[in-house]
């Protein structure tokens, strides 16, 4: 699919959420410090890795077996994940009795490649510990967990239509699970699956949405973030040289470009020292319920 191809595609999608309605199955939630630092976009080939955003840094420790989490298909993961956790308020998330009733729910397709996908980056993705650290006016906090004490995938890989007589469960660390239900960031699920080719795209989405709700609980008219902290956030993969940061500032224009199809109204406006972002209309209807936490 060419470029062009590609925003006609998402005009498109963009135009029939806008038509459509905002139900229950539309509003998802994301972690708070998930949406603050984000997942590599790609395989980077070592076991860990860190992201900052301000005095917020996220890293990921792998398990040497099976690599680190990668790419759209952990974000589908994670936001199905949170989501789930905040609607059922409990840490045991049933992942249903076949591995295509699972893909659906994730919005993908149920094919031998996103089954392939879905099988590798959920084992990523389970085994990984994550450690979350801030400092705050010279005071230091450190969260270590891992995703989930317990996963129980039942689904043969052969035949991902058949329907199990036990459902397929997973349970989350309870570190993680209060991480993720004690300040949850309200995203509209039918975008983050719009933009799911792009996994920037995906990250910038979340972020714009996390970023004008805490202006407007602030009460704050707007903040500059330079282009260097941009990068440090969103695409530390691009090098410490000028040019991988102008590489890094075309990809993000672009992809920003992408997200701001599903929320018009996000004053995200590029200038030479970084993107100033002002205060906005909140996206869902249910961003005014988030809280704010350090972690």
């Amino acid at each position: 699919m060419t470029g062009s191809e590609r925003v006609h595609k998402l005009i498109g999608l963009a135009s029939d959420i806008a038509a459509g309605e905002n139900d229950a199955e539309s509003i998802g939630f994301l972690g708070q410090a998930l949406v603050q630092t984000t997942l590599p976009h790609s395989d980077p080939g070592v076991p860990y890795f860190e992201r900052s955003s301000g005095a917020v840094s996220l890293s990921i420790i792998a398990n040497p077996k099976f690599g680190l989490p990668f790419g759209t298909v952990p974000r589908l993961l994670l936001a199905w994940i949170c989501t789930e956790a905040v609607r059922t308020k409990s840490p045991t998330l049933g992942l249903g009795r076949s591995q295509n009733e699972f893909l659906r729910k994730l919005g993908m397709r149920t094919d031998g490649r996103d089954c392939l996908r879905l099988r590798t980056q959920s084992l990523k993705l389970f085994s990984s510990m994550l450690s979350i650290t801030y400092q705050i006016e010279g005071r230091y906090g450190l969260k270590n967990m891992p995703i989930a004490d317990e996963a129980f995938v039942l689904w043969d890989p052969h035949r991902p239509d058949d329907r199990m007589l036990w459902e397929s469960s997973l349970r989350l660390s309870n570190t993680f699970f209060k991480n993720i239900t004690d300040s949850p960031v309200p995203i509209d699920m039918r975008v983050l699956r719009a933009l799911s080719k792009s996994p920037l795209a995906m990250d910038i989405y979340s972020w714009l949405v996390y970023r004008i709700f805490l202006l407007r609980v602030k009460n704050r008219p707007g903040v500059m973030i330079p282009w260097a902290a941009l990068k440090l956030q969103f695409g530390a993969d691009y090098g410490d040289s000028p040019r991988g940061l102008i590489d890094f500032k075309k990809r993000f224009l672009l992809r920003l470009k992408e997200a701001q199809l599903f929320y018009p109204e996000a004053n995200a406006t590029p200038q030479d020292a970084g993107l100033f972002v002002g205060a906005s209309r909140l996206h869902t209807r249910h961003t005014g319920s988030a809280k704010l936490s350090r972690l």
